[in-house]
């Protein structure tokens, strides 16, 4: 069997996932400060950023009766917009077998649903110049964040490289 993003199991932390709930009521009020403090954990010391390092997923609660994707619900966009303004680390702490990367480029770029086939739907970014921007913002981010750690090159490298892998191969 094929494996889709290789380079995404080279990650240590791959076997415990953390999962965090972002609610509507803190969405629709604007509220960050519980998601930025559950995020901020993961990466407040060295120590912490290793042991988490590719290991967040998230979804949305409250919204389960919305036929919407969450992307093309304002709301959320705009308070994940605001969240990740505070807490710009996805690269670091979102695994990468799976959706989240997308997801977090889906609600921070625009775009809208688009069906790929009779059943199937995808997601079409309105301009990939959004996505290629919002790239570069958040791999600063990410080497800032290794530099404050003194986290190593190495793990930078390894990571930078999953993420690369998983825009190439979804975005091609």
């Amino acid at each position: 069997m094929d494996i889709r993003y290789p380079k995404a199991r080279l990650s240590p932390s791959k076997p415990e996932l953390v999962v965090i709930e972002f609610s509507r009521g803190d969405v629709e009020a604007g509220y960050i400060d519980t998601a930025l403090a559950r995020l901020q954990i993961l990466v407040d010391d060295k120590v912490s950023a290793e042991q988490w390092e590719g290991c967040v997923t998230f979804f949305f609660s409250g919204w389960d009766d919305d036929i919407r994707e969450t992307a093309q619900i304002p709301e959320i966009r705009d308070w994940f917009a605001k969240l990740s303004s505070a807490f710009p680390y996805w690269f670091h702490v979102c695994e990468k077998e799976g959706d989240t990367v997308f997801h977090v480029f889906r609600l921070l770029c625009p775009g809208h649903v688009e069906c790929v086939k009779e059943g199937i739907v995808g997601w079409q970014f309105d301009d990939l110049r959004n996505v290629t921007v919002m790239m570069r913002i958040l791999f600063n981010h990410q080497n800032a964040l290794y530099e404050r750690l003194e986290l190593s090159e190495e793990m930078n490298e390894r990571v930078s490289e999953e993420i690369a892998q998983l825009l190439e191969c979804s975005l091609t």
